[in-house]
């Protein structure tokens, strides 16, 4: 069966129910635009579609992608394949054109309300061997949970490359969650997707509040620490402390 394929659109699973990628995304999204006659690189620029406060949207899209630029960096001194080249602008990036993979690893590294109502465990808790779960991208129909027999009998993806990336989706996962430990940071939750450029797979998309849940580690109170989010008042002070304490050099 030939494997189900689209272009990548940048757009990433954040928290909350898979009822849709522009659901999961909030409305807000990272298009990607290919320049007349390039061929293995492409423009991907940080939008939003809300259009209530469009300065202040720009501004979050702008530290959506310092957010996501730095950390695609810090992910390539550990050797971990992205589709990131360089940051071109406050609101764009130039990335590898890839062909997307229908596909969303979520990753849990602490218990969330969707794990305690699923499976009766303590909300906010620590998980020793963190969770991955696999979404199938259905464009308009949304997103439905899949397990590998799905994956191959649907032509999603073969064996050796669901393994490479469910390996890269550990080893970013690990990686990061270093790097928030040594912040202050706890890295709830990860949504990731890849895409295939020249025969490999790549880490694709963002990697943003979007689709990463960061908690501030340094507050016991609920409402303190989930603080690092887009759908808020202070959002752009929330998200500029986040990149502040991310990229400081210790």
């Amino acid at each position: 069966m030939k494997q189900h394929s689209n272009i990548l659109s940048g757009e990433s699973a954040s928290n909350g129910e898979h009822n849709g990628t522009k659901e999961l995304n909030n409305g807000q999204n990272a298009q990607i635009n290919s320049p007349s006659g390039e061929t293995d690189f492409t423009v991907l620029t940080f939008e939003s579609e809300n259009e209530e406060g469009k300065e202040n949207q720009q501004k979050l899209c702008a530290l959506r992608n310092a957010i996501s630029t730095y950390l695609f960096e810090y992910l390539h001194g550990f050797h971990i394949p992205t589709h990131f080249v360089s940051k071109l602008s406050e609101m764009e990036m130039s990335v590898k054109k890839a062909e997307a993979i229908s596909l969303i690893f979520k990753i849990y590294n602490t218990v969330n309300g969707q794990l305690t109502k699923r499976f009766g465990l303590r909300e906010g808790v620590s998980i020793e061997f963190p969770i991955i779960e696999h979404y199938y991208i259905m464009n308009n129909r949304g997103s439905s949970w899949v397990n590998e027999y799905h994956i191959y009998g649907l032509g999603i993806s073969t064996p050796e490359e669901f393994k490479q990336m469910n390996r890269i989706a550990t080893k970013v996962n690990a990686v990061l969650r270093g790097l928030c430990d040594r912040r202050n940071l706890n890295l709830s939750e990860v949504n990731l997707t890849f895409g295939r450029f020249k025969g490999q797979a790549l880490l694709c998309g963002e990697l943003s509040p979007l689709t990463c849940h960061f908690l501030d580690a340094s507050h016991d109170q609920k409402s303190k620490r989930d603080r690092f989010t887009l759908v808020q008042e202070n959002a752009q002070e929330a998200l500029m402390e986040l990149a502040d304490r991310l990229m400081v050099k210790a």
